[in-house]
Protein backbone atom coordinates (compact mmCIF):
# COMPACT_ATOMS: atom_id res chain seq x y z
CA UNK A 1 0.00 0.00 0.00
CA UNK A 2 0.83 3.63 -0.67
CA UNK A 3 -0.34 6.97 0.11
CA UNK A 4 -2.75 7.24 -2.53
CA UNK A 5 -4.57 4.71 -0.54
CA UNK A 6 -5.35 7.09 2.41
CA UNK A 7 -5.63 10.19 0.15
CA UNK A 8 -8.50 8.41 -1.54
CA UNK A 9 -10.93 9.54 1.59
CA UNK A 10 -11.72 13.13 0.93
CA UNK A 11 -11.66 13.67 4.70
CA UNK A 12 -8.68 12.60 5.41
CA UNK A 13 -7.42 14.63 2.13
CA UNK A 14 -8.92 17.62 3.52
CA UNK A 15 -7.33 17.25 6.98
CA UNK A 16 -3.85 16.30 5.32
CA UNK A 17 -4.55 19.70 3.55
CA UNK A 18 -4.72 21.83 6.34
CA UNK A 19 -2.64 20.42 8.62
CA UNK A 20 0.34 21.04 6.04
CA UNK A 21 -0.56 24.36 5.08
CA UNK A 22 -0.79 25.58 8.60
CA UNK A 23 2.50 24.36 9.12
CA UNK A 24 3.91 25.57 6.14
CA UNK A 25 3.86 29.08 8.40
CA UNK A 26 4.29 27.90 11.79
CA UNK A 27 7.68 27.38 10.37
CA UNK A 28 8.11 30.66 9.67
CA UNK A 29 7.02 32.23 12.46
CA UNK A 30 8.53 29.69 15.11
CA UNK A 31 11.89 30.27 14.23
CA UNK A 32 11.24 33.84 13.60
CA UNK A 33 10.03 35.58 17.07
CA UNK A 34 13.07 33.35 18.80
CA UNK A 35 15.45 34.06 16.02
CA UNK A 36 13.86 38.46 16.33
CA UNK A 37 14.26 38.42 19.86
CA UNK A 38 17.96 37.44 19.54
CA UNK A 39 18.72 39.81 17.08
CA UNK A 40 16.69 42.65 18.92
CA UNK A 41 18.05 41.89 22.45
CA UNK A 42 21.63 40.06 22.21
CA UNK A 43 20.36 37.67 25.39
CA UNK A 44 20.33 33.73 25.09
CA UNK A 45 17.75 34.42 28.08
CA UNK A 46 15.08 36.45 26.43
CA UNK A 47 15.44 33.63 23.67
CA UNK A 48 14.19 31.14 25.93
CA UNK A 49 12.00 33.70 27.80
CA UNK A 50 9.98 33.18 24.38
CA UNK A 51 10.13 29.40 24.05
CA UNK A 52 9.21 29.46 27.61
CA UNK A 53 6.02 31.68 26.96
CA UNK A 54 5.12 29.69 23.74
CA UNK A 55 4.95 26.38 25.20
CA UNK A 56 2.91 27.76 28.56
CA UNK A 57 -0.52 27.62 27.20
CA UNK A 58 0.00 24.42 26.70
CA UNK A 59 0.61 23.33 30.56
CA UNK A 60 -2.15 26.07 31.66
CA UNK A 61 -4.71 25.10 29.23
CA UNK A 62 -4.17 20.87 27.47
CA UNK A 63 -6.67 20.03 30.43
CA UNK A 64 -9.66 22.07 28.89
CA UNK A 65 -8.66 21.41 25.36
CA UNK A 66 -9.18 17.27 25.61
CA UNK A 67 -11.81 18.03 27.24
CA UNK A 68 -13.43 20.61 24.17
CA UNK A 69 -11.78 17.18 21.65
CA UNK A 70 -14.40 14.64 23.38
CA UNK A 71 -17.17 16.89 23.97
CA UNK A 72 -17.43 19.15 21.19
CA UNK A 73 -17.45 18.42 17.42
CA UNK A 74 -13.93 18.09 16.30
CA UNK A 75 -14.24 19.74 13.69
CA UNK A 76 -15.75 23.21 15.16
CA UNK A 77 -12.46 23.07 17.94
CA UNK A 78 -9.81 23.04 15.05
CA UNK A 79 -11.98 25.67 12.48
CA UNK A 80 -12.03 27.96 15.14
CA UNK A 81 -8.30 27.31 16.61
CA UNK A 82 -7.66 28.51 12.49
CA UNK A 83 -9.56 31.22 12.20
CA UNK A 84 -8.67 32.96 16.14
CA UNK A 85 -4.57 32.39 15.06
CA UNK A 86 -5.20 34.01 11.63
CA UNK A 87 -7.15 36.79 13.44
CA UNK A 88 -4.77 37.46 15.90
CA UNK A 89 -1.62 37.17 13.46
CA UNK A 90 -3.50 39.46 10.81
CA UNK A 91 -4.41 42.43 13.40
CA UNK A 92 -0.13 41.66 14.42
CA UNK A 93 1.07 42.12 10.59
CA UNK A 94 -1.30 45.42 10.43
CA UNK A 95 0.97 46.61 13.77
CA UNK A 96 4.23 45.83 12.02
CA UNK A 97 3.03 47.98 8.88
CA UNK A 98 3.80 50.87 10.76
CA UNK A 99 6.32 49.44 13.61
CA UNK A 100 8.46 47.34 11.45
CA UNK A 101 10.35 46.25 14.52
CA UNK A 102 8.35 45.74 17.00
CA UNK A 103 8.81 46.36 21.21
CA UNK A 104 10.14 43.46 23.18
CA UNK A 105 7.03 42.66 24.88
CA UNK A 106 5.02 42.25 21.42
CA UNK A 107 7.63 39.69 21.19
CA UNK A 108 6.38 37.76 24.50
CA UNK A 109 2.57 38.39 24.15
CA UNK A 110 2.25 37.42 20.42
CA UNK A 111 3.76 33.77 21.37
CA UNK A 112 1.83 33.17 24.04
CA UNK A 113 -1.64 34.15 22.23
CA UNK A 114 -0.72 32.23 19.22
CA UNK A 115 0.32 29.02 21.25
CA UNK A 116 -3.38 29.41 23.54
CA UNK A 117 -5.36 29.56 20.33
CA UNK A 118 -3.22 26.51 18.66
CA UNK A 119 -3.17 23.82 22.10
CA UNK A 120 -6.81 23.60 21.37
CA UNK A 121 -6.38 22.21 17.34
CA UNK A 122 -4.01 19.33 18.40
CA UNK A 123 -5.93 16.83 20.66
CA UNK A 124 -8.44 17.56 17.85
CA UNK A 125 -6.61 16.53 15.14
CA UNK A 126 -5.06 13.27 16.57
CA UNK A 127 -8.01 12.61 17.61
CA UNK A 128 -9.96 12.86 14.43
CA UNK A 129 -7.46 10.68 12.38
CA UNK A 130 -8.56 7.39 13.81
CA UNK A 131 -12.25 8.78 13.18
CA UNK A 132 -11.98 9.38 9.36
CA UNK A 133 -9.41 6.24 8.23
CA UNK A 134 -9.98 2.47 8.29
CA UNK A 135 -7.84 0.97 11.52
CA UNK A 136 -6.17 -1.05 9.22
CA UNK A 137 -4.76 2.25 7.10
CA UNK A 138 -4.20 4.00 10.30
CA UNK A 139 -0.43 3.64 10.48
CA UNK A 140 0.13 4.56 6.72
CA UNK A 141 -1.98 7.58 7.47
CA UNK A 142 -0.06 8.54 10.68
CA UNK A 143 3.44 7.75 8.66
CA UNK A 144 1.42 10.34 6.08
CA UNK A 145 0.73 12.78 8.72
CA UNK A 146 4.26 12.39 10.38
CA UNK A 147 6.08 12.87 6.84
CA UNK A 148 4.16 16.00 6.05
CA UNK A 149 4.87 17.36 9.76
CA UNK A 150 8.56 17.10 8.89
CA UNK A 151 9.03 17.71 5.14
CA UNK A 152 7.03 20.78 5.58
CA UNK A 153 8.98 22.62 7.87
CA UNK A 154 11.93 21.70 5.81
CA UNK A 155 10.64 23.54 3.01
CA UNK A 156 9.97 26.54 5.24
CA UNK A 157 13.17 26.55 6.26
CA UNK A 158 14.69 26.20 2.71
CA UNK A 159 12.81 29.76 2.15
CA UNK A 160 13.87 31.13 5.30
CA UNK A 161 17.68 30.00 4.21
CA UNK A 162 16.72 31.44 1.06
CA UNK A 163 14.58 34.29 0.32
CA UNK A 164 13.87 35.41 3.71
CA UNK A 165 17.66 35.58 4.61
CA UNK A 166 18.24 37.75 1.67
CA UNK A 167 15.48 39.74 3.16
CA UNK A 168 16.83 39.87 6.00
CA UNK A 169 20.06 41.28 5.03
CA UNK A 170 18.88 43.56 2.52
CA UNK A 171 15.69 44.92 3.82
CA UNK A 172 15.60 43.73 7.81
CA UNK A 173 12.39 45.80 8.09
CA UNK A 174 10.48 43.52 6.02
CA UNK A 175 11.18 40.46 7.10
CA UNK A 176 8.87 39.92 10.49
CA UNK A 177 6.13 41.64 8.43
CA UNK A 178 6.38 39.29 5.35
CA UNK A 179 6.70 35.96 8.09
CA UNK A 180 4.27 37.27 10.21
CA UNK A 181 1.52 37.41 7.45
CA UNK A 182 2.32 34.20 5.35
CA UNK A 183 1.32 32.61 8.47
CA UNK A 184 -1.72 34.34 8.64
CA UNK A 185 -2.70 33.71 5.13
CA UNK A 186 -1.34 30.21 6.04
CA UNK A 187 -3.76 29.11 8.86
CA UNK A 188 -7.05 30.92 7.09
CA UNK A 189 -6.65 28.57 3.86
CA UNK A 190 -5.81 25.79 6.92
CA UNK A 191 -9.40 26.64 7.81
CA UNK A 192 -11.06 26.37 4.65
CA UNK A 193 -9.65 22.62 4.41
CA UNK A 194 -10.79 21.43 7.83
CA UNK A 195 -14.28 23.91 6.91
CA UNK A 196 -14.80 20.72 4.45
CA UNK A 197 -14.48 17.91 7.21
CA UNK A 198 -17.76 16.44 8.11
CA UNK A 199 -19.19 16.68 11.85
CA UNK A 200 -16.23 14.56 13.87
CA UNK A 201 -17.87 14.29 17.12
CA UNK A 202 -16.65 11.78 19.74
CA UNK A 203 -18.49 8.83 21.10
CA UNK A 204 -21.39 10.79 23.46
CA UNK A 205 -21.58 9.46 27.04
CA UNK A 206 -25.67 9.65 28.05
CA UNK A 207 -25.18 12.20 30.50
CA UNK A 208 -23.17 15.32 30.19
CA UNK A 209 -20.71 16.13 33.10
CA UNK A 210 -18.68 19.29 34.29
CA UNK A 211 -15.67 19.69 31.94
CA UNK A 212 -13.28 19.27 35.13
CA UNK A 213 -15.21 15.68 36.45
CA UNK A 214 -14.79 14.84 31.97
CA UNK A 215 -10.89 15.33 32.56
CA UNK A 216 -10.76 13.49 35.82
CA UNK A 217 -12.23 10.72 34.72
CA UNK A 218 -9.50 10.94 31.48
CA UNK A 219 -6.89 11.09 33.99
CA UNK A 220 -8.52 8.21 35.96
CA UNK A 221 -8.33 6.01 32.82
CA UNK A 222 -4.31 6.92 32.29
CA UNK A 223 -3.90 5.76 35.88
CA UNK A 224 -5.18 1.88 34.77
CA UNK A 225 -3.08 2.04 32.06
CA UNK A 226 0.74 1.17 33.67
CA UNK A 227 1.98 1.14 29.80
CA UNK A 228 0.37 5.02 28.94
CA UNK A 229 1.86 6.27 32.39
CA UNK A 230 5.13 5.36 31.13
CA UNK A 231 4.21 6.78 27.78
CA UNK A 232 3.61 9.29 28.76
CA UNK A 233 6.88 9.65 31.82
CA UNK A 234 8.81 8.76 28.88
CA UNK A 235 7.53 12.10 26.38
CA UNK A 236 8.01 14.29 29.57
CA UNK A 237 11.33 13.71 29.88
CA UNK A 238 12.31 13.45 26.43
CA UNK A 239 10.74 16.77 26.06
CA UNK A 240 12.67 18.39 29.21
CA UNK A 241 15.75 17.07 27.40
CA UNK A 242 15.08 18.80 23.83
CA UNK A 243 13.50 22.00 25.06
CA UNK A 244 16.76 24.14 25.26
CA UNK A 245 17.05 22.76 21.98
CA UNK A 246 17.04 26.01 20.14
CA UNK A 247 19.08 27.92 22.94
CA UNK A 248 21.69 25.28 22.38
CA UNK A 249 21.81 25.96 17.96
CA UNK A 250 21.79 29.84 18.43
CA UNK A 251 24.56 29.59 21.20
CA UNK A 252 26.47 27.19 18.99
CA UNK A 253 26.22 28.94 15.65
CA UNK A 254 26.94 32.03 17.11
CA UNK A 255 30.20 30.50 19.09
CA UNK A 256 31.41 27.83 16.78
CA UNK A 257 30.25 28.46 13.25
CA UNK A 258 29.71 32.26 12.81
CA UNK A 259 26.60 33.21 13.79
CA UNK A 260 24.48 33.81 10.16
CA UNK A 261 20.80 33.13 9.73
CA UNK A 262 22.01 30.73 6.87
CA UNK A 263 23.95 28.05 9.23
CA UNK A 264 20.98 28.15 11.82
CA UNK A 265 19.18 27.69 9.02
CA UNK A 266 20.92 24.57 7.85
CA UNK A 267 21.22 23.50 11.60
CA UNK A 268 17.26 22.98 11.36
CA UNK A 269 17.31 21.44 7.85
CA UNK A 270 19.94 18.61 8.16
CA UNK A 271 17.53 17.69 11.13
CA UNK A 272 14.17 17.65 9.34
CA UNK A 273 15.95 15.64 6.07
CA UNK A 274 16.47 12.78 8.38
CA UNK A 275 13.22 12.64 9.76
CA UNK A 276 11.86 13.21 6.04
CA UNK A 277 14.01 10.47 4.57
CA UNK A 278 12.69 7.97 7.62
CA UNK A 279 9.00 8.77 7.73
CA UNK A 280 7.85 7.19 4.53
CA UNK A 281 9.54 3.98 5.19
CA UNK A 282 7.51 3.59 8.73
CA UNK A 283 4.06 3.28 6.83
CA UNK A 284 5.72 -0.14 5.18
CA UNK A 285 7.02 -1.20 8.56
CA UNK A 286 5.40 -3.60 10.42
CA UNK A 287 5.64 -3.06 14.20
CA UNK A 288 4.85 -5.63 17.10
CA UNK A 289 6.03 -3.49 20.16
CA UNK A 290 5.81 0.00 19.45
CA UNK A 291 7.49 0.19 22.84
CA UNK A 292 10.58 -0.82 22.25
CA UNK A 293 10.82 1.17 18.80
CA UNK A 294 10.13 4.59 20.78
CA UNK A 295 12.59 3.54 24.08
CA UNK A 296 15.42 2.94 21.12
CA UNK A 297 14.71 5.51 19.17
CA UNK A 298 14.81 8.57 21.98
CA UNK A 299 18.09 6.38 22.54
CA UNK A 300 19.93 6.97 19.79
CA UNK A 301 18.77 10.89 19.46
CA UNK A 302 19.97 11.28 23.19
CA UNK A 303 23.22 9.73 22.20
CA UNK A 304 23.76 12.01 18.88
CA UNK A 305 23.13 14.92 20.84
CA UNK A 306 25.47 14.67 23.61
CA UNK A 307 28.19 13.81 20.72
CA UNK A 308 27.08 17.28 19.38
CA UNK A 309 29.05 18.92 22.40
CA UNK A 310 32.10 17.57 20.51
CA UNK A 311 31.58 19.24 16.97
CA UNK A 312 33.02 22.00 15.82
CA UNK A 313 33.28 20.79 12.50
CA UNK A 314 29.71 21.94 10.09
CA UNK A 315 29.73 19.13 8.56
CA UNK A 316 30.19 16.84 11.79
CA UNK A 317 27.18 18.73 13.22
CA UNK A 318 25.16 18.55 10.71
CA UNK A 319 25.67 15.17 10.24
CA UNK A 320 24.63 14.02 13.77
CA UNK A 321 21.52 16.20 13.51
CA UNK A 322 20.53 14.22 10.23
CA UNK A 323 21.02 10.57 12.51
CA UNK A 324 18.47 12.65 15.21
CA UNK A 325 16.19 12.62 12.23
CA UNK A 326 16.50 8.95 10.81
CA UNK A 327 15.68 7.84 14.51
CA UNK A 328 12.57 10.03 15.08
CA UNK A 329 9.60 8.72 13.02
CA UNK A 330 10.55 5.19 14.06
CA UNK A 331 9.97 6.23 17.72
CA UNK A 332 7.45 8.56 17.13
CA UNK A 333 4.84 7.03 14.39
CA UNK A 334 4.38 3.53 15.73
CA UNK A 335 3.80 4.93 19.28
CA UNK A 336 1.40 6.90 17.89
CA UNK A 337 -0.54 4.93 15.98
CA UNK A 338 -0.84 2.38 19.09
CA UNK A 339 -1.83 5.30 20.82
CA UNK A 340 -5.01 5.52 18.90
CA UNK A 341 -5.61 1.78 18.44
CA UNK A 342 -5.36 1.13 21.83
CA UNK A 343 -7.60 3.96 23.73
CA UNK A 344 -11.06 4.09 23.43
CA UNK A 345 -12.46 7.13 21.31
CA UNK A 346 -14.36 8.80 23.55
CA UNK A 347 -10.74 8.99 25.64
CA UNK A 348 -8.75 9.73 23.06
CA UNK A 349 -9.42 13.54 23.09
CA UNK A 350 -8.18 14.18 26.87
CA UNK A 351 -5.86 11.59 26.84
CA UNK A 352 -4.14 13.18 24.37
CA UNK A 353 -4.66 16.91 25.98
CA UNK A 354 -2.80 14.91 29.22
CA UNK A 355 0.11 13.95 27.16
CA UNK A 356 0.47 17.20 25.88
CA UNK A 357 -0.30 19.35 29.49
CA UNK A 358 2.38 16.64 31.34
CA UNK A 359 4.83 16.70 28.29
CA UNK A 360 4.69 20.19 27.59
CA UNK A 361 4.92 21.60 31.10
CA UNK A 362 8.07 20.34 31.19
CA UNK A 363 9.72 22.75 27.94
CA UNK A 364 9.24 25.59 30.09
CA UNK A 365 11.47 24.19 32.85
CA UNK A 366 13.80 22.63 30.60
CA UNK A 367 13.91 26.17 28.77
CA UNK A 368 14.69 27.82 32.17
CA UNK A 369 17.23 25.44 32.72
CA UNK A 370 18.66 25.51 29.93
CA UNK A 371 19.31 29.23 30.46
CA UNK A 372 20.92 28.80 33.42
CA UNK A 373 23.03 25.74 32.45
CA UNK A 374 24.28 27.35 29.11
CA UNK A 375 25.63 30.22 31.39
CA UNK A 376 27.29 27.82 34.23
CA UNK A 377 28.22 24.91 31.76
CA UNK A 378 28.52 26.52 28.34
CA UNK A 379 27.80 25.33 25.24
CA UNK A 380 28.97 22.07 24.95
CA UNK A 381 27.71 21.05 28.69
CA UNK A 382 24.40 22.24 27.73
CA UNK A 383 24.29 19.56 24.67
CA UNK A 384 25.90 16.63 26.75
CA UNK A 385 23.54 17.79 29.86
CA UNK A 386 20.65 17.42 27.13
CA UNK A 387 21.27 14.32 25.28
CA UNK A 388 21.80 12.76 29.26
CA UNK A 389 18.49 13.32 30.00
CA UNK A 390 17.28 12.05 26.49
CA UNK A 391 18.96 8.59 27.45
CA UNK A 392 17.58 8.33 30.85
CA UNK A 393 14.35 8.81 29.51
CA UNK A 394 14.30 5.85 27.32
CA UNK A 395 15.25 3.63 30.70
CA UNK A 396 11.46 3.57 31.37
CA UNK A 397 10.38 2.31 28.36
CA UNK A 398 12.62 -0.53 28.88
CA UNK A 399 12.34 -1.15 32.51
CA UNK A 400 8.55 -1.30 32.29
CA UNK A 401 7.29 -4.82 30.98
CA UNK A 402 3.65 -3.27 30.45
CA UNK A 403 5.21 -0.95 27.69
CA UNK A 404 8.24 -2.63 26.42
CA UNK A 405 5.65 -5.92 25.62
CA UNK A 406 2.45 -3.38 24.13
CA UNK A 407 1.64 -4.64 20.82
CA UNK A 408 0.14 -2.86 17.75
CA UNK A 409 -3.00 -4.85 18.21
CA UNK A 410 -3.22 -6.53 21.10
CA UNK A 411 -7.64 -6.73 20.90
CA UNK A 412 -8.14 -4.92 17.19
CA UNK A 413 -8.16 -7.34 14.15
CA UNK A 414 -5.98 -5.75 11.38
CA UNK A 415 -8.84 -6.03 8.92
CA UNK A 416 -11.39 -4.21 10.97
CA UNK A 417 -12.41 -2.01 7.83
CA UNK A 418 -14.50 1.78 8.56
CA UNK A 419 -14.48 3.96 11.47
CA UNK A 420 -17.12 6.12 11.90
CA UNK A 421 -16.99 9.23 9.30
CA UNK A 422 -14.82 8.00 6.93
CA UNK A 423 -15.84 9.89 3.61
CA UNK A 424 -14.45 8.29 0.81
CA UNK A 425 -13.51 10.45 -2.86
CA UNK A 426 -16.08 9.17 -6.16
CA UNK A 427 -13.09 6.03 -7.10
CA UNK A 428 -13.62 4.16 -3.36
CA UNK A 429 -17.12 5.28 -2.65
CA UNK A 430 -18.59 2.10 -3.74
CA UNK A 431 -16.44 -0.05 -0.79
CA UNK A 432 -16.75 2.96 2.23
CA UNK A 433 -19.51 2.52 4.94
CA UNK A 434 -20.17 3.34 8.15
CA UNK A 435 -19.82 1.36 11.92
CA UNK A 436 -22.90 2.87 13.78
Amino acid sequence: MNYSHVLRIRSFRDLWLGQAISQLGDAFYYIVFMFMAKKLTGSDGVVATVGVLETLPYLLFSAYAGVAADRFDRRKVMLWSDIASGAALFGFAAFLVFNPKPPLFMLLVMPFLLSTMRCFFMPAKSAAIPAVVPKNLLQLANSLSSTTQNIVPLVGLALTGGVLTLLWVNSPEYFFLICVALNTVSFLLSAWFIARLPVLKAEQKAQESHALTDFVEGVRYIRRRPDLITFIAMTTGFRLGVAPFFVAYLAANDAWFGGGPSTLTWMEFSFFVGMVAAAPLMGKVKVEHPGRWFATGLFVVGLMVGLMAFSRTFALFVILNIVCGLAVPPADIPVNTWLQKSVPDAFLGRVNSVLNMVATGAMPMGLALGGVLIRQIGTSGLFMAMGGVMMVACAAGFLTPAFRNARMDPDVPTDDPTPLNVQADEEVESTAHFLR
